[in-house]
């Protein structure tokens, strides 16, 4: 009976320290420019920072206008050096409100999205 009892101890102790990582989700922990940033000129770049590395080839960026209109542009790029940070280089951008979009696959195969907005003068 012990040692049952210990077993299920031991199994259920595995159960809960394995359950935060089965949980795991890519989640932006840092944006360049910020959320409801209004800033004076147009960025040289946007750059969002994720807590896990991500698969370049199925995450990106997209920057839409106030009318909602996608901005072309390349491709977003994992940076060098940093698998868990996405750049996107955009044109110069017009005054106006901006609505950065991502979505992104991290290694460990969870997708997440999500937009914010930013202001130029």
């Amino acid at each position: 009976m012990f040692k049952r009892s210990v077993f299920t101890f031991l199994v259920a102790l595995c159960g809960f320290a394995l359950a935060p990582a089965a949980l795991a989700h890519g989640v932006l922990k840092d944006a360049s420019p910020a959320a409801g940033a209004v800033l004076d000129t147009s960025p040289a770049q946007i750059r969002l920072q994720f807590n896990e590395a991500l698969e370049a080839s199925f995450s990106k960026i997209t920057l839409t206008d106030a009318a909602g209109t996608v901005l072309a542009m390349p491709a977003a790029q994992v940076e060098p050096g940093h698998p868990d940070v996405m750049l996107l280089i955009p044109p110069a951008l017009a005054s106006g409100a901006w609505q950065v979009h991502w979505s992104t696959l991290t290694r460990d195969g969870h997708r997440s999205k999500g937009d914010y907005s930013f202001k130029v003068k």
